[in-house]
């Protein structure tokens, strides 16, 4: 089968940190989409030098940035951010994680850059969007997630995982490869604001929804959230998180069924007024057995049953195998893909820091004695290898 490269010939110059745009820029370039850092004198993107370290290379930007480029630039100067503007010329998209303002004060905003090329597609991927009163707030996946209702009231540490921040990501892709197409029916770019605070809305949807309309019923709100004990987490005679999922009432029955419990047939299991009494039930039960045990009973029962994995395990998964989305790379750090079939994206390192430089401005048509030139004036840089 051939490659799925729908962004084969799309370039992409990426101005952003952290993690939220590397995943987004990591997606595209794995549909075929060339990237290009466009990275600060200062020491580039954060991401390089957060622990742990692989080669000199922070691990979450050596898994999210393998196989793009990196020039080095300073976009302070009005020198640089000529550059910039001679790289928009060949660009297609454009994405930028600043705080709103600090893109037009450099002079490289969406109005100064598509007078340069007005098929530029421009993201602005910002942690509260390019309004409002938290416009200038500073924050992260954490402070987005709380104000967006997603942490539970007896939180006590943040979740497994960063929401705002992949779903963020993902939202950007997503409004960038529908500008894309756009594109091809009007011949124009289009300027996008992307909000980590809002994507993280996005999972909010359902509890959001729920105890909005709860208020006008008798329905207990909470039905995903921990309320009710068909759709909740317990725990194993060994301490081992179990997860029941069973929301439809064919799935409850299974459930009953497989750990012959009848009675918890009688009555409605969906009753809001049950739910501490049905919790209790569960929770006794599960703590009667080891993981290994009810894995064996119920993995096969048809009721929405999991018995959670630790995080080192997930590479292992049968099924994960199987599909193919995550492979490992020579150092152990996992590959994850947009498609089945990981393995198919090479194992290539990130770039060093201004690893790419020289030969961008090549191809951007400058002379070697231009690039001197810039570099003496400290408009750019060029390494060979990483410095921290």
């Amino acid at each position: 089968m051939s490659p799925f490269t729908p962004l084969k010939n799309i370039r992409i110059l990426d101005l952003t940190r952290l993690l939220p745009g590397a995943v987004c820029t990591m997606m595209m370039q794995q549909l075929g989409a060339e990237v290009i850092k466009v990275e600060a004198p200062d020491g580039g993107d954060y991401a390089r030098w957060m622990p742990p370290l692989i080669d000199g290379h922070g691990a979450l930007f050596y898994a999210t940035n393998r196989g793009k480029q990196s020039i080095v630039l300073n976009l302070k100067d009005q020198r640089g951010q000529a550059v910039l503007k001679r790289l928009v010329v060949d660009a297609d998209v454009l994405i930028e994680g600043n705080r709103p303002g600090v893109m037009q004060r450099l002079n490289c905003d969406y109005e100064s850059l598509r007078q340069v090329n007005p098929r530029l597609v421009y993201c602005s991927l910002s942690g509260w969007g390019q309004s409002g009163p938290f416009t200038h707030k500073s924050g992260h996946d954490l402070n987005y997630i709380a104000q967006a209702g997603l942490l539970p009231d007896d939180a006590t540490s943040p979740p497994g995982g960063q929401i705002a921040d992949i779903g963020g990501a993902y939202m950007a892709m997503n409004m960038i490869m529908a500008a894309l197409l756009q594109r091809t029916q009007t011949g124009e770019g289009a300027y996008l604001d992307v909000s980590l605070f809002e994507s993280s809305l996005m999972f909010a949807l359902q509890p959001l929804v729920e105890s909005m309309a709860a208020s006008s019923s008798d329905f207990v709100p909470g039905l995903l959230t921990g309320a009710y004990a068909c759709y909740n987490v317990y725990y194993s005679q060994d301490g081992v998180a179990l997860t029941l999922a069973a929301l439809e009432e064919k799935f409850w029955r299974n459930f009953a069924h497989a750990v012959e419990r009848p009675d918890l047939l009688d009555g409605d299991y969906m009753d809001g007024e049950r739910q501490a009494m049905l919790k209790q039930q569960l929770a006794e039960l599960f703590a009667s057995r080891p993981a290994a045990e009810w894995r064996a009973l119920l993995d096969e029962a048809d009721c929405c049953f999991a018995v959670a994995t630790p995080l080192a395990d997930v590479p292992d998964n049968p099924h994960i195998q199987t599909r193919g989305h995550i492979s490992l790379d020579a150092k152990g750090l996992p590959i994850l893909s947009l498609l089945p079939d990981a393995e198919s994206i090479p194992d290539t390192r990130p770039p060093a820091y201004g690893e790419h430089t020289r030969c961008i401005l090549q191809d951007a048509g400058y002379s070697e004695q231009a690039i001197d030139d810039l570099s003496a004036s400290n408009i750019i840089a060029f390494f060979t290898h990483d410095r921290h």
